[in-house]
């Protein structure tokens, strides 16, 4: 497959360019809302692409895509579902969280939280909880901005993100990013092994709490740590400032 079509158009799509489809489209596959998508040329197709532009180009799931592919799925059929977008309609993308038999651990600003059933508990809220139900274990957390909107929520399993309240969020291999603004990462999320939620960088307000850091420093108002464990434990971090 040749990196370049007829007119020397490249294969790789800008950034600025997929996140204007991401955002139009509501950050899912057009006909299923599914986040794990592909970005497809419409019309023109790539083949007949003189530049990369938003406005002829939507998302499409891996499953979607192939039907289109195969024709199982017409182009005027995705012309006219991106006019009304299954993400957008719903206002949320949802997926599932794959995890191993075995106890998440979640990681965060260097501390590491081995087998606590409510990994962190922030101004009344558990932002991590992990429940057995059975045989599987089950993680529940939510996720806020800087300004304290909730932009990411997991529920048993299932990650749901609100495309009212974010100005950007992409799945990249096993990352989830999260923008709040063009230059503001508000979020960055790693699963790892179907074993570890990794958070890489948050900038939350928890209940007028500001929560900030990356996967090695945990600011929680004037509170600063760096590395850790807890195991074992109901709670392996609880702060109500």
């Amino acid at each position: 497959m040749s990196d370049t079509n007829q007119h020397g158009l490249s294969r790789y799509i800008p950034e600025d360019v997929r996140r204007q489809v991401r955002r139009r489209d509501g950050f899912g596959c057009v006909f299923c809302a599914t986040p794990i998508i592909d970005y497809e040329h419409v019309d023109p197709l790539f083949v007949d692409a003189h530049e990369h532009n938003a406005a002829a180009i939507t998302l499409l799931c891996p499953t979607c895509h192939r039907k289109v592919t195969n024709r199982q799925i017409s182009k005027d059929l995705v012309k006219e579902a991106m006019k009304n977008p299954a993400a957008k309609m719903a206002g949320v993308v949802r997926e599932q969280v794959y995890f191993c038999d075995t106890h998440p651990t979640v990681i965060i600003g260097g501390q590491r939280l081995i087998r606590c059933t409510i990994p962190i508990h922030i101004s009344g809220y558990d932002v991590f909880k992990i429940e057995h139900e059975d045989g599987k274990y089950l993680l529940s957390a939510k996720f806020w901005d800087s300004e304290g909107k909730q932009t990411l929520s997991i529920v048993k399993n299932e990650w749901i993100v609100s495309s009212d309240n974010v100005w950007d969020f992409k799945v990249e291999g096993n990352k989830f990013f999260i923008k709040e603004k063009e230059k503001k990462t508000a979020m960055t999320i790693r699963f790892e092994n179907n074993q570890e939620l990794i958070i890489e960088h948050f900038d939350m307000l928890i209940n007028n709490t500001r929560v900030h850091g990356n996967d090695k420093v945990l600011n929680i108002g004037w509170i600063k740590m760096s590395g850790g464990l807890v195991s074992d434990s109901l709670y392996g971090m609880m702060f109500n400032i």
